[in-house]
């Protein structure tokens, strides 16, 4: 049950500190504004600190297998796609949905499905020819035959830097209501969470998930793509092998963010319009072709398998940022220009 625990953990705090991994790679190109960015750098380092601590005393495992580098390429460009057109990633849909955001449901639902069926005979043998190039070096120590440590200490020493020249900077403070709870509610379910505090919490959780996981037989860490088609299973043919770890991480994260809701007086359904509907199941069903073809989710590749330098991990960001650019072009930067053009 440490999945159903942790996942409660990541849930509460990614619903609270509004962590969002989408929104804040699209800040990035739209703002200028690195701040997430920085922050799921702070995931990543302090989970490879602990991670390759944890495997010299053997309480993590690595995962084994070769690099697809063409489904990485494919995936990661399907899911940005994806993930821009619902709105955030396939995690950020689940705590979203908690709320009560029917478009985030639908995401959901899409990814569910989806990620289900690239599991499937017929959906593997569609994409054999994406899924078949492959490199046998699985992460870059393996390739450039270093120790995981140098890779750990260049990594610490260019997220200090960061963190260390953001929070240098002079930013607007920006007003705050009125506290109406005291002591501990107050920091729980209404103070403004800096995204650095979130990013450590959760690299905290990240890290436990390794010898947690491992202790029922799974290696690896926190994921979502698995179990989302292990549930769609689980409701439609009756298989019980949703109950797992990561299946009880799932529900978890669910909960976590409903309490973090109800907690904080954000709980309520609200409903988009049909257009934001379908444009949010098109995005679920895009993330869970993607997440399956690319070996994992945002949360899988873009924050975990990153911490151990795998290589379909560290090429799924720029092939997401890529996709995800290719939609806000096309309908947010693109227009935008046209109507200034008119205006001139």
């Amino acid at each position: 049950m440490t999945g159903l625990f942790l996942g409660f953990l990541l849930g509460f705090i990614m619903q609270r500190g509004r962590f969002c991994m989408a929104g804040g790679l699209r800040d990035l190109y739209l703002l200028r504004d690195g701040r997430m960015s920085i922050a799921m750098l702070i995931i990543i380092t302090l989970q490879s600190i602990g991670l390759f601590a944890f495997i010299s005393l053997g309480w993590a495992q690595l995962p084994s297998g070769d690099f697809r580098w063409l489904a990485t390429v494919v995936g990661g460009i399907t899911f940005g796609i994806g993930m821009a057109s619902a709105g955030s990633c396939s995690t950020g849909a689940y705590y979203r949905a908690a709320e009560g955001l029917a478009g985030s449901m639908i995401a959901v639902v899409g990814f569910v499905l989806a990620s289900w069926f690239i599991r499937q005979p017929v959906g593997k043998a569609f994409f054999a020819p994406v899924n078949t190039p492959s490199l046998p070096d699985a992460s870059l120590v393996q390739t450039f035959n270093v120790s995981p440590w140098i890779a750990v200490t260049a990594l610490s020493t260019l997220t200090t830097l960061l963190v260390w020249r953001h929070l240098k900077r002079k930013t607007p403070s920006v007003p705050q209501p009125r506290p109406r709870r005291q002591g501990l509610a107050h920091w729980l379910f209404e103070a403004r969470w800096h995204p650095f505090i979130s990013a450590a919490l959760i690299g905290v959780i990240a890290l436990l998930a390794w010898p947690s996981s491992l202790a029922s037989g799974r290696v690896g860490g926190l994921g979502i793509s698995g179990p989302s088609a292990q549930l769609f299973a689980l409701l439609t043919e009756g298989k019980t092998g949703f109950f797992g770890w990561a299946g009880y991480l799932l529900i978890g994260i669910f909960a976590g963010a409903f309490i973090a809701a109800w907690g904080s007086r954000e709980l309520r359904f609200r409903f988009p319009g049909l257009k934001v509907m379908a444009k949010s199941l098109a995005g679920g069903l895009l993330m869970g072709i993607g997440s399956g073809l690319a070996g994992g989710c945002m949360l899988g590749n873009t924050v975990v398998n990153t911490a151990w330098f795998s290589w379909q991990a560290w090429l799924f960001i720029p092939c997401i940022l890529f996709g995800s650019w290719l939609v806000s072009y096309f309908t947010l930067m693109r227009p935008y220009h046209s109507v200034n053009l008119k205006g001139i």
